[in-house]
């Protein structure tokens, strides 16, 4: 047996990665080494921030600090994996910058000296180092800059998701930025008498509907919180006049994904809070000025707007700048095959998974009915390199093939039958499974709290934070 285990490498550490991790270390791997000749392994996880951020409740995190607790939005990932042997697991701070599918080797560039030490011993022979100018500011660890390194892969698992264009809305690379943005944030809200949120998505509705509710209706609280946190929470929210809150949406009406019903009560919804809705309107250009700290936002019939905060939740780009464009649609999403989940062009045991991959709508439900079908098949192609390293000359032919021939199939939903979207105090809209919900079940089952407690279960188990059999717990 080989004394250098094979780097099983998965890029990125959210839903998606955090679900094929815990899934090959409690399952897959512990099927494998079924010959003497087979291979140890080592699971890589690379991400660029050392916490996942629980976006689900950004829209009512950035409204004011205390109404998410920062523990609970920002949840630790390594500590998540302890329960498994530090042997068969690494996890590296770093930003994946490239890829080679001919030298089957990733380039990141890691952050920190804890990352570069532990990235420096997965590279074996075909590694290498390459400094570069520290481009960051301090990590968590005390140390500067980054360094880029080469790390080989046996299997690749592409998981690093997309980007809202909202610093606010998710990760732009360590959590400690999204941190220092919604402190940001907090800090200019007392002082500002008009805020525009761009989207008419969910997290634009919701965006706009969490800062009318707590902004401007501060009544809210003691229907919400346990009296001990209201004293507490009206402290930190502002408590000068009502604000103006516009909503603008490109579309003709909210939610364009949801029925027809569902974007006219949203929008019914977000009148009641005193929100402006503007439809059929894009925002071309958005521009703060250094002077006044104020937006000027050009849209697309010939007005301008100005504003005191802006937010754009606008759709997500991908995060696949490190893939050689040959594996990219025209999208920028990487060609996933829709049913094997295998990137077929990048070679052998190369796999894409969630937001960054060309099957997926950019929702997180797009991503737990993937995990089992990528892990089957990659524990067969797995199974079928270790049984050709036993007998490299043939003999195991009938079972590699069989193995090939059994793969797993994903068959994805054609419609996103599955949103809540709270808004008011205690309501929203939302559908679950194709089915219409009361305004109250949609707080209920995610207004109340945004489910920050699922947070946790996430990073520690890899499970699906919005699965049915969990949803009132």
């Amino acid at each position: 047996m080989s004394s250098e285990p094979l780097n099983i490498v998965i890029l990125g550490a959210s839903f998606a990665g955090l679900s094929v991790a815990h899934h090959f270390l409690d399952d897959t791997l512990h099927r494998l080494s079924t010959t003497p000749a087979a291979p140890p392994y080592r699971l890589v996880l690379v991400s660029p921030s050392t916490h996942i951020y629980w976006n689900i409740g950004a829209p009512r995190a950035l409204v004011a600090p205390g109404l998410i607790k920062e523990e609970d939005t920002f949840v630790a990932i390594e500590p998540g994996f302890k329960r498994h042997k530090k042997a068969d697991f690494t996890f590296i701070q770093g930003h994946a910058t490239g890829l080679d599918t001919i030298a089957r080797t990733v380039t990141i560039e890691s952050i920190g000296a804890k990352a570069q030490k532990r990235a420096s011993q997965l590279m074996g022979k075909r590694g290498s180092t390459q400094p570069q100018t520290p481009t960051t500011p301090a990590s968590a660890n005390g140390s500067i800059g980054v360094l880029k390194q080469s790390i080989p892969y046996h299997a690749l698992v592409l998981a690093t998701g997309t980007s809202a264009h909202s610093d606010l809305l998710s990760l732009h690379g360590p959590h400690t930025s999204t941190i220092a943005a919604l402190h940001s944030f907090h800090a200019r809200v007392p002082n500002a008498s008009s805020i525009v949120v761009c989207g008419g998505g969910p997290s634009g509705v919701e965006t706009a509907g969490q800062l009318a509710t707590f902004l401007n209706h501060t009544s809210t609280l003691s229907s919400m919180f346990p009296s001990k946190q209201q004293k507490n929470l009206r402290a930190k929210l502002p408590s000068k006049g009502t604000k103006q809150i516009i909503l603008i949406a490109s579309t003709p009406r909210l939610l364009p994904a949801l029925p027809t019903r569902e974007g006219l009560k949203a929008e019914k919804q977000l009148h009641g809070l005193g929100v402006r809705v503007i439809t059929n309107t894009r925002v071309e250009s958005a521009s703060r000025s250094p002077e006044t700290d104020r937006w000027t936002l050009k849209l697309d019939n010939n007005t301008t707007l100005l504003c005191d905060l802006y937010v754009p939740a606008t759709g997500v780009s991908p995060n696949t700048g490190y893939v050689p464009k040959k594996l990219l649609d025209a999208n920028g999403y990487v060609q996933t095959n829709p049913q094997t989940l295998r990137v077929d062009a990048a070679g052998e045991r190369v796999y894409a998974i969630g937001d960054c991959a060309s099957y997926s709508s950019n929702y997180v439900l797009d991503v737990y009915p993937a995990v089992a079908p990528l892990m089957i098949n990659m524990y067969h192609d797995l199974l079928a390199h270790e049984l050709h390293l036993a007998s490299p000359y043939g003999g195991n032919d009938e079972e590699i093939e069989a193995l090939k021939a059994d793969d797993a199939l994903f068959s994805k939903r054609e419609a996103v039958d599955s949103v809540l979207c709270p808004i008011t105090r205690r309501g929203g809209v939302g559908v679950l499974m194709g089915i219409a919900l009361p305004s109250k079940m949609v707080w209920l089952m995610k207004g109340r709290d945004y489910r920050v407690s699922k947070g946790r279960r996430v990073v520690v188990d890899g499970n699906n934070p919005y699965a049915v059999r969990n949803a009132l717990k």
